[in-house]
């Protein structure tokens, strides 16, 4: 081995360190990809001919799928009243990273899913509706306000509105669950249980990758209100859903007051695999408009087994929700609530695992996972790993995929320190090393 560690003989395989390497140009027979889509769509008021655009880039555990080799898009039920318009959905799945912005909504015109019928009895009818009346009083209405630069790069004033369920209370406290995007970025947040009151409501904590958040209201404040009867959400166990089982999508749709849609659970543990992480979530054909976000998925009995959040926006797709699982959102929200915030331990690349087609198409024989992509200042960058890079092995364990390389990061804690076998330029071997850092400070 040289002396001078990042002295590497490109005419044989060696052993070296890789740390602190400028970065070389990729070669023309390297693939360039691009993991970041932002479909940014202005809203034109008709006092005003200004136009603006709202825009804020989040990382979304339910956001984007690939679906039979095709793109779809995501609503994210959020609604911005203050226009008339809506948050769209994230578009270009196929994309690592994603973004949702605010659109031109003057017709109304959200897309809503064509909920399928439901044969019912009356005597289920009527046992929808007790459903509905026992948890209403346990999902609330949630107002925000933001303050958006328009393209003059005025600040522009708007309000958005979305749901929340009642998670807990202690003695002096109410504690709400909803979506990470439903509160991210506010200025202001209220609550309202009977749509008459606007009680201000404080972040207890967020977190941007499983889009979840917690937020609290004062019980003088309920009391000021009128309200001293609080009614905390029953939970339920989403590991023992069935797909058909009736669901009812409860939540604050289109800003206009809560509203119940009913249909059944089209598929249990749907996984939607973003940026080479795997997310659990549940499919329905209960409509979740904007302004659903954050609201409750009940099944008959009144438990709560999912946290609605997304639906597919494209309009060849009808009847596509989907709502965080209850089990999953537990976990993170009691994290949430003693912490403010998930440790989500983060190396900062998008990869892609050495498939056979690749191997092929690129005549190597490596496994391990390709780097396409290195965030800015991200533990990665910060290591000296370049793209193209491919990375066979973590602290000694060998690697044949993205999801083994995130599984194994997900095993760490932010600031641990891990060892990356790599592999530049088709021979040359080495390592570098690289500090995890917290996924969530990067929002």
């Amino acid at each position: 081995m040289n002396e001078n560690k990042n002295e590497i003989n490109k005419n044989n395989t060696t052993e070296e360190s890789f740390e602190n390497q400028s970065p070389k140009d990729i070669e023309s027979d390297s693939i360039n990809y691009n993991f970041t889509n932002n479909d940014a769509g202005d809203d034109s008021k008709e006092k005003s001919t200004k136009k603006y655009t709202y825009k804020k880039s989040i990382a979304v555990g339910l956001a984007g799928t690939i679906l039979c080799g095709a793109s779809f898009g995501y609503f994210l039920g959020v609604g911005l009243n203050a226009s008339n318009s809506v948050i769209s959905g994230i578009n270009n799945a196929i994309n690592g990273s994603f973004s949702f912005s605010k659109i031109n909504n003057k017709n109304n015109d959200t897309s809503t899913t064509n909920n399928s019928t439901v044969s019912t009895s009356a005597s289920s009818k009527q046992n929808i509706s007790k459903t509905v009346s026992n948890i209403e009083n346990s999902v609330v209405n949630i107002s925000i306000k933001v303050t958006a630069s328009n393209m003059f790069n005025q600040t522009v004033d708007e309000e958005g509105s979305g749901s929340g369920i009642i998670y807990s209370q202690d003695n002096d406290k109410v504690y709400i669950l909803t979506n990470n995007h439903v509160v991210d970025s506010a200025n202001s947040v209220t609550i309202s249980i009977t749509g008459k009151e606007q009680i201000n409501a404080k972040l207890v904590g967020k977190d941007a990758t499983s889009d979840l958040a917690v937020i609290s209201v004062s019980k003088s404040d309920l009391k000021s209100a009128g309200i001293e009867n609080i009614t905390t959400a029953k939970l339920g166990d989403s590991d023992k859903i069935e797909v058909g089982q009736t669901v009812i999508a409860i939540g604050n749709a289109l800003g206009q007051g809560k509203t119940a849609t009913v249909g059944i659970i089209s598929a249990e543990n749907k996984v939607l695999n973003i940026d080479g992480v795997k997310y659990n979530a549940i499919q329905t054909d209960a409509a979740i408009n904007p302004g659903n976000s954050g609201g409750a998925l009940v099944n008959t009995d009144g438990e709560v087994i999912g946290i609605n959040s997304a639906k597919a926006s494209q309009t060849s797709v009808e009847g596509t929700g989907y709502a965080i699982p209850i089990n999953q959102a537990k976990t993170i929200a009691k994290e949430l609530m003693e912490k403010g915030t998930v440790d989500k331990p983060y190396l900062g690349i998008s990869g892609y695992s050495i498939t056979d087609d690749f191997k092929k198409m690129y005549n190597i024989n490596i496994n391990g996972v390709f780097v396409g992509k290195i965030e800015s200042n991200s533990p990665a960058e910060k290591s000296g790993l370049q793209v193209s890079d491919i990375i066979t092995a973590v602290d000694g364990q060998t690697i044949n995929s993205i999801e083994e390389l995130s599984k194994i990061i997900s095993s760490h804690k932010s600031n641990d320190t891990i060892t990356l076998s790599v592999i530049r330029n088709g021979n040359q071997k080495g390592e570098v090393k690289a500090t995890l850092a917290n996924s969530n400070d990067q929002f």
